[in-house]
């Protein structure tokens, strides 16, 4: 009798644990259109010890049918095709040009509008007047230091950014004085934009942004939630950073689902969902090969007259490892066009299958026009931390040059190798790289490589059994991303090319080691420049010009050329043919020709600028408004040279 109610106990036991690990894996949202509206995941559920028992016995299965190993080599046959210059007779030329009238317009949103252009017809600040810039107010916020990331927007004579402290504040943008300021329930507001909108008949004007808990809508005027918005002003969403993107009667989201969300501006209910991991969008994800990542984290960007919105795609995790990732990771490192009005995907481009080196498209992608031929095509740009500027026809998602791509013996895959555009920055780690500033550092860095054993070459993956000498994942362009001047086709854009070492773990190689490639002096071991502002004429398909970003006056004054730093600050380019960029470990803001690249101003700022500077009209004058906050993760990378504040500093020109 015993035995059997302890055999009763242990299947009652059974059960329970089933049944509870079964209903916390169940997800339900009917919202999305291409995934299953139920799904099961382990990874859902809530219970640590539950899940572990459930996540086990799910692996041990996996050996039993023997999936562990299976991977999809898919050399796709289109790999193998020159795509052909977009045909001008066949484009269609009903283009969505912006409205030029800055004197009148907003900074409505982040990165400037919705096709995240950066780009100002402003001219009262220009190249014959630019030395006479200097500080007009001051504004600390009080409430905490530490890294900005978003861009902040003008509406109705105010500025409106978050604060260190995790707030966000609105500011007369003439004198700098606080008007009003709305802490949300959750941390990082708007921590990569936020939008202006105008409101209708029914509801006022307010500002939407996320934060880790959901989206908000709070008064333009009064910085209190907008009560008739979703409950008290509050919507809950999945994790969201970058800047809504507003088109007719919806307020469009991309979230850590990942997934672009619509929802009802007035009401902020969802319409529907957008999935972004076409390999993990079934009713069962198998979490031994769950595809991670694929975050929407660089920004959203619309056609709003043809009601399309872009985004750029994450990479897949675990960053490194691809293994247990099998397969092209579809919707990862990549462009997404979606129309808005018919609820359906117009056209994927991915960079990089099976990305195992970190290298996501993580900037906003620009939409503008370019002229072939004497004729504009509307087109759709892409910056990678690659160093390849993407450009595709906005309607098709066709590249609008020839496309080179080239096979990788290593992972049995071809990759992109650009020749037009020209990439900002190569991918691959070449021995020609290493410093040639004099013999002394040279054979220095050749002996390193040697000593190191150290493995590089065109897309080498990581690996457990060799070191990899790569340009890593904070190369290229940075999620900062570019400023296109949309009537020459120039892109001003800021970049890095910063060398490290990854080894990947040998018992998990799921973990890995990432070491810095420094000589004895502590400074990169590469050629440089470190960190650049490049213009890139995207008629011709070459740069322009190329320039260090940031300089170490300790290796200058040793006779080194200026070097350029890591740098994160983001391009702003006015028709006062001037390109504003900071972002360098110097603390400077400068002021770039944009005819040459030439220095025509700097100014040291308090802290570090981590973010793109932003441009408007006040009572006649021109001001720049600058985020001088620091910290974040370069502050990490540089602690003894990167500081933290909660400085705001707008300039404009001396009063003669």
């Amino acid at each position: 009798m015993i035995l059997k109610k302890i055999i009763k106990i242990f299947f009652f036991i059974v059960f329970l644990i089933s049944l509870i690990g079964l209903v916390q894996s169940v997800n339900y949202d009917s919202k999305y259109i291409n995934r299953s509206i139920v799904q099961i995941n382990f990874h859902n559920i809530k219970t640590p010890l539950i899940k572990r028992v459930f996540i086990n016995i799910e692996k041990n299965l996996n050996i039993v049918l023997k999936k562990q190993n299976q991977t999809q080599q898919e050399l796709i046959d289109k790999k193998l095709i020159k795509y052909k210059l977009s045909d001008p007779n066949n484009i269609n030329y009903n283009l969505n040009k912006i409205k030029k009238n800055d004197s009148l317009e907003n900074w409505f949103r982040s990165n400037k509008d919705n096709f995240s252009s950066r780009y100002s017809e402003l001219n009262q600040i220009h190249e014959n007047n630019i030395k006479n810039l200097e500080i007009a107010w001051i504004y600390k916020s009080k409430d905490g230091e530490g890294q900005i990331q978003s861009n902040p927007i003008i509406a109705d004579d105010k500025i409106i950014t978050p604060t260190p402290g995790h707030y966000i504040v609105a500011l007369d943008n003439k004198t700098g004085r606080e008007l009003w300021r709305f802490k949300p329930k959750g941390t990082y507001p708007a921590q990569r934009g936020l939008v202006f909108w105008k409101g209708n008949k029914d509801h006022k004007p307010g500002i939407f942004f996320s934060d880790n808990k959901g989206l908000y809508k709070i008064d333009l005027y009064s910085g209190k939630p907008d009560l008739k918005f979703g409950k008290n002003g509050f919507v809950k969403t999945n994790l969201s950073k970058t800047a809504p993107i507003i088109i007719d009667e919806n307020i469009i989201i991309s979230t850590f689902a990942p997934s672009i969300d619509v929802l009802d501006i007035e009401t902020g209910k969802t319409r529907w969902k957008f999935f972004l991991q076409k390999e993990s969008s079934g009713f069962y994800v198998n979490s031994e090969y769950r595809l991670g990542g694929c975050n929407p984290w660089g920004g959203l960007s619309a056609d709003t007259e043809k009601k399309i919105v872009y985004l750029t795609t994450g990479n897949a995790q675990p960053d490194y490892y691809g293994k247990k990732r099998p397969g092209n990771n579809k919707y990862c490192n990549s462009i997404i066009a979606l129309d808005i009005k018919n609820r359906q995907k117009i056209f994927d481009f991915q960079e990089i299958e099976n990305d195992v080196w970190n290298r996501d498209i993580a900037s906003p992608p620009i939409l503008g026009s370019l002229k072939i031929n004497d004729k504009d095509i509307d087109i759709v740009i892409g910056m990678s931390k690659t160093g390849n500027v993407i450009l595709l026809d906005r309607y098709t998602g066709e590249p609008v040059y020839d496309m080179k791509y080239k096979y990788s013996n290593h992972q049995n895959r071809y990759y992109l190798d650009l020749e037009k555009p020209e990439p900002i920055e190569d991918f691959e780690f070449k021995e020609s790289d290493l410093i040639k500033f004099n013999e002394e550092l040279k054979n220095e860095a050749i002996l390193k490589v040697k000593k190191l054993n150290l493995e590089y070459g065109f897309y080498v993956p990581p690996s457990h059994d060799y070191k990899l000498l790569t340009w890593t994942g904070y190369g290229g362009v940075p999620w900062t991303g570019g400023s296109y001047d949309d009537e020459n086709d120039i892109l001003y854009v800021n970049s890095n090319k910063i060398p490290g070492i990854i080894k990947l773990d040998k018992k998990n190689s799921a973990k890995y080691t990432l070491e810095t490639f420094i000589l004895s002096n502590g400074y990169p071991a590469s050629e440089p420049p470190w960190g650049s502002l490049n213009a890139l004429d995207l008629r011709t398909g070459k740069i322009k010009w190329k320039v260090p970003l940031g300089e170490y006056e300790e290796l200058t004054k040793k006779g080194y050329p200026i070097t350029g730093t890591e740098n994160y600050g983001g391009a702003l380019a006015t028709k006062g043919n001037i390109v504003f960029a900071a972002g360098a470990l110097d603390k400077k803001i400068r002021a770039f020709s944009t005819k040459n690249g030439s220095v025509l101003w700097e100014h040291r700022l308090p802290n570090q600028s981590f973010v793109a500077p932003s441009t408007y009209m006040r009572d006649g004058e021109q001001y720049l408004i600058v985020v001088a906050t620091g910290g974040g993760v370069l502050m990490e990378k540089y602690p003894k040279k990167v500081t933290k504040g909660d400085t705001f500093v707008a300039f404009k020109l001396r009063n003669n």
